[in-house]
C-alpha cells in the first residue's frame, strides 16, 4: 500500500528537461482531429512542443505500384486504374490538410510546433521520431487500401459536417507500478484540465490485488482534488483486452504505458485499428 505516494506537481513536470514534446501521429480522419485535440490540449498543460507526423505508409505505396491495382471509387463504387502517381498526389493533399489543421491549433493555443512529412511504416517512423520519455498520441488509421483515401474526400466535402460527440472520460491503465503511476498523473491532469470524467482500468489477477490497486490509486487521484473515481477490473493488460474495455467504458481517451507490447506487430496494430478513441503512450 503506497499511502504516502505523491503525484508530481505541474512545475515539477515542467522543470524536467526530459519532457520535451507530445508527438500525434495525423490523418485527416475524425479521430485524428479529436486526437489533435487532445494532443494540444497535452502540449499547453505541459508547455510542451506539439510535433505531428504524417506517414506515407510504404505498403500502400507499393500496392498503388502494381500495374493490376485498380480502385473502387467511394461514393459511386466505379472501379479504375490507379497509379502510383495517384497515391502520391492524394498522400500530399492529406497531409497538407494536416499540416494545416495542426498549425491552426496550434496558433490558436500559443503552441510550439512542428510537422513532419516521412516514408515508411507507420510504428517504425513513429518511434525512431519519438524521444525515450515524449508523449505518443495516436490519432491515425492504418490505411487499408486505397478506399482509406477517401477520408479526405468525403472530411472535405462541402456541406458535409461532422457530428458531434458528447464529452467522454478519459480512461488510464492502472497496474501499480512505477509506469503507471505516471500515466495516473497525466490522465487526472488531462480530465482536470478538460472537466472530463476520469475512469481506470485496473489490472491485477486477485480480487485481493484489484482491492489494493484500486485504492492505492484513489488515495494517489484524492490528492490531486479527483474523487469519486470508477475503477474497473481487467485480468490483463493485452491490447484486445484494452481495446474491448475501454469500448465498454466509452473511452474519449486512452492512457497507458507505451512499453514494447504496444510499439510493435500485433500490439501496435489493435491500438491503431481496434480502438476508436485517441491513445496516449506514456513513456
Amino acid at each position: 500500500m503506497a499511502a504516502k505516494a505523491h503525484m508530481p506537481t505541474k512545475k515539477a513536470m515542467q522543470d524536467n528537461p526530459r519532457i520535451g514534446k507530445v508527438l500525434l501521429t495525423l490523418d485527416v480522419s475524425p479521430r485524428s482531429r479529436t486526437a489533435l485535440e487532445t494532443a494540444a490540449a497535452l502540449a499547453a498543460e505541459l508547455d510542451a512542443e506539439l510535433a505531428g507526423l504524417f506517414v506515407e505508409d510504404i505498403n500502400l505505396l507499393r500496392v498503388g505500384g502494381l500495374p493490376f491495382t485498380r480502385e473502387l471509387g467511394f461514393l459511386s463504387h466505379d472501379s479504375r486504374t490507379f497509379a502510383l502517381e495517384d497515391v502520391e498526389q492524394a498522400l500530399r493533399h492529406e497531409a497538407g490538410e494536416a499540416q494545416r489543421l495542426l498549425a491552426e491549433t496550434a496558433a490558436r493555443l500559443q503552441l510550439r510546433w512542428s510537422f513532419h512529412i516521412v516514408r515508411g511504416k507507420i510504428a517504425d517512423e513513429l518511434f525512431a521520431l519519438a524521444g525515450e520519455l515524449d508523449l505518443v498520441v495516436l490519432g491515425n488509421r492504418a490505411r487499408m487500401g486505397m478506399r482509406s483515401l477517401g477520408y479526405f474526400l468525403v472530411e472535405t466535402l462541402p456541406g458535409l459536417t461532422r457530428p458531434t460527440r458528447e464529452s467522454r472520460p478519459v480512461v488510464a491503465v492502472y497496474d501499480g507500478s512505477a509506469s503507471s503511476h505516471r500515466v495516473l498523473e497525466l490522465a487526472q491532469r488531462l480530465a482536470l484540465s478538460g472537466s472530463l470524467e476520469l475512469r481506470l482500468l485496473v489490472v491485477a489477477s486477485t480480487a485481493d490485488e484489484f482491492s489494493s490497486r484500486a485504492r492505492e490509486a484513489k488515495i494517489l487521484l484524492a490528492q490531486a482534488g479527483i474523487t469519486p473515481v470508477t475503477c474497473q477490473y481487467i485480468s490483463s493488460a493485452r491490447t484486445g483486452d484494452l481495446a474491448t474495455a475501454a469500448r465498454q467504458e466509452g473511452a474519449g481517451v486512452l492512457v497507458l504505458y507505451g512499453d514494447r507490447r504496444f510499439r510493435e506487430g500485433e500490439g501496435f496494430a489493435t491500438l491503431l485499428n481496434e480502438i476508436d478513441c485517441p491513445v496516449i503512450l506514456v513513456g
